[in-house]
């Protein structure tokens, strides 16, 4: 069974939901958890909101987009701990993880 996930500088424990950046961790509640683990699994490839929104809470669920909005900003919240990947925002398409510019 796969333990974790890693992509650019981020590993995530699937067992602990726990996301690691160099010596930070932090544990993720089941929502970011889910919506982190389809972006890392397709690094670079976009996640439509209506997948992500269907994946996540299921298609019978009331979520909307601001469910979806709301976790994306606080796991944007979470890597600025230091990580060098990025949630970015493709306008009415979806989101997609790469790896930042930081300086």
């Amino acid at each position: 069974a796969l333990e974790e996930l890693t992509c650019y500088d981020l590993r995530l424990e699937l067992a602990t939901h726990t996301l690691n950046c160099g010596t930070k961790s932090v544990r993720l509640s089941p929502k970011e958890f889910e919506v982190l683990r389809l972006l890392m699994s397709a690094p670079g490839g976009v996640i439509p909101k209506d997948q992500l929104i269907s994946r996540v809470w299921g298609l019978e669920s009331e979520a909307e987009d601001n469910n979806a909005e709301a976790i994306i900003f606080l796991l944007r919240k979470l890597l600025y701990l230091g990580s060098a990947a990025a949630i970015n925002t493709l306008r009415k398409v979806g989101y997609r993880l790469e790896a930042g510019n930081r300086k």
